[in-house]
């Protein structure tokens, strides 16, 4: 194994490092919040509205569960941080979103260049209006120009008014 190779398989292992710290983390925080508001709490449900101490974990695991998903759809929905978040981050690392991955360019090459040319053939041969079909094929020109321009440099070209996030 190269050293370069040996480089990228630890950075993999500290990345899957991280995330399962991560979650574990998460895990066991829910669980202490649990154990330690179970013992102090159980004791004033039971007296004052009969409930078990499992019911009492319960009752504070739906409680967690609420505040999770409450706090994570306020994120998404109200103040759209995973959106400034992607764009923060593609602002910061603009190869995230102008360089093509490879299954990007193989798709380009065997899909979207032979379906744009397949088109671009039928409407020629399809009997239509001259101007609708000289504004379609001008449209399907400017697509096909781009996406080969895309193969060649193998790389995307953001358009000033293209919002990707």
């Amino acid at each position: 194994m190269t050293a370069e190779r040996q480089k990228i398989r630890a950075a993999e292992w500290l990345y899957r490092w991280n995330l399962s710290s991560s979650i574990i983390g998460i895990v066991f925080t829910i669980l202490t919040f649990m154990g330690v508001f179970t013992l102090v709490l159980g004791p004033i449900f039971t007296e004052r509205f009969g409930f078990t101490y499992f019911q009492t974990a319960l009752l504070l695991f739906l409680f967690v569960l609420g505040v999770i998903i409450g706090f994570g759809v306020y994120l998404d929905k109200v103040i759209h941080f995973w959106s400034a978040q992607a764009t923060v981050a593609t602002t910061r690392n603009p190869y995230l979103v102008s360089t093509l991955y490879q299954k990007e360019l193989l798709s380009l090459v065997y899909i979207q260049v032979p379906v744009l040319k397949s088109l671009r053939a039928l409407l020629e041969a399809q009997a239509m209006d001259e101007s609708k079909r000289g504004v379609f094929l001008a449209e399907l020109d400017r697509s096909l120009a781009k996406v080969e321009q895309s193969i060649r440099e193998k790389n995307w070209p953001i358009e000033p008014h293209e919002r990707v996030y």
